[in-house]
């Protein structure tokens, strides 16, 4: 059985993230590893159409003609455009997850992880902002980004609590600064809203996570 990856910090080598609740993907890692090359580049092909916003417009037979190969190919890897949908944003929400978690494994301290992870959710959201506005309608896709929400949020709370347990930050509730992370990028996610704080997405971020952090370090 895997165990889950440990993070080594200098503050407190014993943390261990518990990735039990993390989402099981609807194409497994050892399903995908089983696929052919040609398989795989087509599932590669088609999150990049997803990323570029022209993939939720297009029926079957174009999504196949973009990424030259025939329908039947597609219906290979999911039943229906609908399916294959949640196929191909499933496995880029697992694959920039696993970037997040890596990224956390790189940090030093819990204030380093928080800002490492927090700055690749940042990305994820960059890159799926149009499509999964696109899919506001479409309850197995917003259930299916919920469910990836949820434990990203589970991460932030166990690298808060993390933290306090350490002394690196104060005593504070968790789930309320994870709350308070995460619901921030999602604001800042939007363009309207942006427009009334001047600043970039990416500036507009750095200042929440800078603003949470100097709140939890002891004076």
């Amino acid at each position: 059985m895997a165990h889950p990856p440990k993070t080594e910090s200098s503050t407190d080598s014993r943390f261990t993230l518990d990735l039990s609740g993390r989402p099981r993907p609807l194409l497994s890692r050892r399903a995908e590893t089983e696929l052919s090359t040609r398989h795989r580049e087509v599932l590669d092909q088609l999150e990049t159409l997803m990323v570029a916003e022209e993939f939720g417009s297009m029926t079957v037979a174009r999504l196949a003609a973009a990424v030259g190969c025939s329908r039947r190919t597609l219906y290979e890897l999911a039943p229906s455009k609908n399916e294959l949908v949640l196929v191909i944003l499933d496995r880029l929400l697992h694959r920039m997850g696993r970037a997040g978690l890596e990224a956390v494994t790189r940090a030093g301290d819990f204030a380093g992880r928080i800002r490492a992870y927090f700055g690749a959710g940042l990305e994820l959201q960059r890159r799926t902002a149009t499509f999964a506005e696109k899919l506001a309608d479409d309850h197995a896709a917003r259930r299916l980004l919920d469910r990836h929400f949820q434990f990203a949020l589970s991460v932030v709370e166990q690298l808060v609590a993390g933290g306090v347990t350490s002394g690196e930050f104060r005593p504070v509730p968790a789930p309320l600064v994870a709350g308070l992370l995460l619901g921030g990028g999602l604001y800042v996610s939007q363009p309207h809203l942006r427009a009334r704080i001047g600043l970039s997405q990416a500036k507009s971020a750095d200042q929440i996570v800078d603003l949470v952090l100097r709140s939890l370090t002891r004076d």
